[in-house]
């Protein structure tokens, strides 16, 4: 893959007119700060500049969606002079917002996955950037682009939500620089932190009982896997987006190296997200069914049920801590 500066990428995004920022499904704070972010600079310039969510932003980050935010495919234009795609590895991620990806004239690719191979006409991959939001505020600096509280805001939410509140280990010195920048824009950490953090329905919580109540340990305690289906959804009257930290509620665990958790999306469609603590990739363990990420959190997508999930991804697990004992 060939990978264009971001000059080159800021060039481009100035001689458009017309631009269209998309996401991937189940939109996280990462994906939505980028795209309004970059939606923000570039409407700030007099262009025509949408976000295409295609479904409603979770509720702790529904504060950053506005008025260019676009959930109805048939409220776009026909055509974009540009289409941006951010935080998304691969055009499997649109899913059913692909024909969305295709009204630009010309693409852009802006992500921080490690596998992403590059699939726009444009693309600037950082797999070592901690959050698609950092390589944005970075893009925006180069360019010379103006950086308001709105969009600091939005920069912020991306930033600190894809690096757990900047405990992850892809946390850098330029990440907390970086952060210190926008702070100094006049963004409101407060009102920031209650959306984010704080605002948490009741409903989430009664999900998250349902779904320990499934929590499998295997490998002595070192790997830790819940499930949920559809009915669980629909028996406690939440939504898919209510399960969101499940799997690093598991990985917290003292004993848990390795943490998974599995939920349907759609009927005989199962979502799985991991994370890793130490030493072992799971965005490797994920490509092995078709997903990817980062070594540290990944996800892929199992087609069938929970026993499915269990047949597919078990074997895999035990392969990965037998690979470590081997070498060490």
């Amino acid at each position: 893959m060939k990978n264009n500066s971001l000059c080159e990428i800021a060039k481009i995004m100035e001689r458009a007119d017309s631009l269209l920022f998309l996401t991937h499904v189940i939109i996280d704070g990462d994906a939505a700060g980028s795209a309004a972010a970059l939606c923000r600079v570039m409407e700030g310039m007099g262009k025509t500049a949408h976000v295409y969510a295609g479904e409603e932003l979770p509720n702790n980050i529904k504060f950053l969606e506005y008025e260019s935010f676009i959930n109805n495919e048939e409220d776009l234009l026909e055509e974009y002079d540009l289409t941006v795609a951010v935080d998304c590895s691969d055009t499997g991620r649109f899913e059913n917002r692909a024909a969305c990806y295709d009204k630009g004239k010309v693409s852009i690719n802006i992500d921080h996955h490690m596998t992403n191979a590059g699939y726009a006409d444009y693309n600037y991959v950082d797999g070592d950037a901690a959050a698609a939001g950092e390589i944005v505020f970075r893009l925006i600096k180069t360019a010379g682009w103006d950086i308001d509280a709105k969009t600091a805001e939005a920069l912020y939410v991306a930033i600190v939500t894809d690096t757990g509140q900047f405990q992850y280990s892809s946390t850098t010195s330029e990440t907390h620089r970086i952060a210190a920048e926008l702070i100094d824009k006049g963004i409101d950490l407060n009102t920031i932190s209650v959306n984010v953090y704080q605002s948490v329905r009741k409903l989430k919580y009664i999900l998250q009982g349902e779904i320990l109540r499934t929590v499998e340990f295997r490998e002595n305690d070192r790997f830790a896997i819940a499930f949920a289906d559809q009915d669980m959804f629909k028996r406690t009257g939440s939504e898919i987006q209510d399960s969101d930290g499940i799997v690093e509620l598991l990985r917290d665990i003292d004993t848990v190296e390795v943490s998974a958790f599995a939920k349907e999306t759609a009927p005989g469609v199962m979502k799985l997200g991991f994370r890793s603590k130490y030493d072992i990739n799971v965005g490797e363990l994920s490509a092995k069914f078709g997903g990817g990420g980062h070594a540290k959190a990944a996800g892929c997508t199992v087609n069938g049920g929970i026993e499915d999930v269990k047949k597919a991804i078990y074997p895999e697990i035990s392969k990965l801590f037998e690979n470590r004992k081997s070498r060490s």
